[in-house]
């Protein structure tokens, strides 16, 4: 018997990654067209808030092209300093800087023949930016240190959850790099225009916990319709963190809604929601869903004022927001920022204002 188009797509989806299941018209819409695009070696965008699965979705593509049998590479291009993000991706020669005690193939030559996917390649400095055009458009480069021209044949996939046309507007993203990019955007849906999905992916997910803990958990159907009307603004990550932390201090075999953290009124996802209605009644208005900050007023100026405007700035950040901010980012100044809705300048006087260390992980 032929198999209807639906049975087709869940198959191209659960053949790499449970994240990517779900039965929604949004969902399937992005699934039809990564399908027909995962037979080019076009360059594709995978655009989404955090947590939507834009890794997994990459993945996915990687696995049904004709690169299939080839690498593929990732590398999250916000978790690396500028020098160390150009060493990553083109690699060194033995002595091309202090500390290169031999040579280091980069993530361009290993993806050779193979997919590689540049994640949050919005954080890119405009300087690296410039550095990134050559190889995307004619696939050469050299190592850092060396003169030799390298060529690689790599398909490029990109992920962000930056609004990038405001950044090209606001001189943070390069015109030509975003053109280059650009070719095939996929935006994921976030999981609250998932309509039903989050009660399969809330099982799926109860059902790999069980497996690996060894119990043989399920969920009451009063505790699915609570977690199918949850916001969940960390998307399908937050999701499975609930799972996972719910599945873990659950009190017997069947997770009802009192052993649910919303429940309980311990709900980081309210707490975080609080911080940013509480940073809004400062004068910002944040788009918290798509991880952008846009100011109002004379903040709109902030990044092209004169230095005394990092101080006048960095008053409307308390310790406790700041610390609070960096948290949620993971130590990354320019998510921290974001959050903030200040520049990665102004949360480095922030922190150093009020004596906050960076932690490192």
């Amino acid at each position: 018997m032929a198999k209807s188009d639906d049975d087709m797509l869940s198959e191209f989806a659960l053949s790499v990654s449970a994240e990517i299941i779900g039965n929604s018209a949004a969902l399937k819409r992005v699934m039809e067209s990564a399908k027909i695009v995962a037979r080019s070696n076009l360059p594709v965008l995978l655009r989404g808030e955090s947590g939507t699965g834009k890794e997994s979705l990459a993945k996915l593509i990687h696995a049904h092209s004709l690169r299939c049998d080839g690498p593929f590479v990732k590398l999250n291009c916000a978790a690396l300093s500028p020098g160390l993000l150009e060493s990553e991706l083109f690699g060194h020669e033995k002595g091309a800087f202090t500390g290169a005690l031999s040579k280091k193939v980069g993530r361009f030559e290993m993806a050779h023949r193979g997919t590689l996917l540049l994640d949050e390649i919005g954080e890119m400095t405009p300087e690296f930016q410039a550095k990134s055009l050559r190889v995307l458009q004619e696939g050469e480069f050299e190592r850092v240190g060396g003169t030799k021209t390298l060529k690689v044949d790599v398909r490029l996939i990109f992920a962000t959850n930056k609004n990038l046309e405001l950044a090209v507007t606001a001189g943070e993203f390069r015109e030509d790099l975003y053109y280059r990019i650009n070719v095939v955007p996929l935006t994921l849906p976030p999981l609250r225009e998932r309509d039903g999905d989050i009660s399969l992916l809330a099982t799926e997910f109860l059902q790999r916990f069980s497996r690996q803990n060894g119990r043989p958990l399920k969920f009451a159907p009063s505790t699915l319709d609570i977690l199918s009307r949850c916001e969940f603004p960390g998307n399908i990550r937050e999701l499975q963190n609930c799972v996972q932390r719910t599945a873990t201090l659950a009190h017997s075999n069947t997770i009802m809604p009192a052993d649910l953290a919303c429940q309980q009124g311990v709900c980081y996802s309210q707490i975080l929601k609080s911080a940013v209605t509480a940073q809004n009644n400062k004068g910002m208005i944040y788009d918290f869903v798509r991880d952008e900050a846009v100011p109002t007023g004379e903040m709109t100026d902030a990044s092209t004022s004169t230095p005394g405007a990092a101080t006048k700035w960095s008053t409307l950040v308390d310790r406790e927001s700041l610390q609070q901010a960096m948290t949620m980012a993971g130590w990354v100044q320019a998510k921290a920022a974001r959050i903030l809705g200040l520049t990665p300048r102004q949360v480095g006087y922030a922190l150093r204002k009020h004596g906050i260390k960076i932690r490192s992980f």
